[in-house]
């Protein structure tokens, strides 16, 4: 049971900030374990309620904002629509691209949800936007790459789809990587991580969070964590 791994960061009567282990869902539709991330603080909390403003995949960790009351998600709703509300997530990603220099920037792609994955299409599904910051190489492995990227908009899998795309699918990722064996299709260890979420509250206060003690966390070069410095600093 990964109950105690969950961390509350941030608390008022309006929100919360938790860090969320790999492995618990979001959210079920019939959790009658009560075994989702929302089962567990709406028992933690006492309350008969919660709204998510965002999400994060079962196999994603890390930071989640949680709105406590109407009056919040109504506002929180509309700082990701604003664009007013900050997601930065790295994920460890195998290199298929021989132009992976050139793929810092923005980039742009149509999603629409097929089942239980996501699929790029070029009409009718919903814009799709990410920020690549930085692509370093990790130090186990060749052409194993973190990979540092700013989510503006909050599509199912996006990070996993969009990059994959572009020739750097997450490794270990069995949906979206094609080289991933059968070993990753049972224990889905791929490492994606919502690493720091920076917003603004209700009252015009502003928060950043990270949070340090992630267990699935790998090391990162120098560069990186440079630039995780400046987003937490600034």
């Amino acid at each position: 049971m990964q109950k105690n791994k969950i961390k509350i960061l941030h608390q008022t009567e309006n929100e919360i900030v938790v860090f969320k282990p790999s492995g618990i869902a979001t959210q079920l539709s019939d959790d009658v374990k009560g075994s989702s991330l929302e089962s567990m603080l709406k028992e933690h909390l006492g309350v008969n309620e919660l709204y998510f403003p965002h999400r994060l995949d079962r196999i994603t960790s890390g930071l989640l904002l949680v709105a406590l009351n109407s009056e919040s998600i109504a506002f929180y709703n509309e700082q990701i629509k604003s664009i007013n509300f900050q997601k930065y997530y790295v994920a460890c990603i195998d290199n298929h691209n021989k132009e992976i220099g050139t793929l810092q920037g923005t980039h742009k792609r149509f999603l629409k949800v097929d089942g239980n994955k996501a699929v790029i299409v070029r009409s009718g599904g919903k814009p799709s936007f990410l920020d690549i910051l930085c692509i370093e190489p990790t130090d186990n492995k060749k052409d194993r790459y973190n990979i540092l990227v700013r989510l503006i908009t909050g599509r199912m899998h996006q990070i996993r789809v969009m990059l994959a795309d572009l020739g750097l699918p997450l490794t270990g990722d069995h949906i979206y990587n094609k080289k991933a064996g059968k070993k990753d299709r049972l224990n889905e260890n791929f490492y994606l991580e919502s690493i720091i979420l920076k917003f603004s509250d209700m009252d015009g206060n502003d928060h950043t969070f990270f949070y340090k003690e992630n267990p699935d966390r790998k090391d990162f070069s120098p560069n990186m964590n440079i630039m995780l410095e400046d987003i937490i600093t600034y």
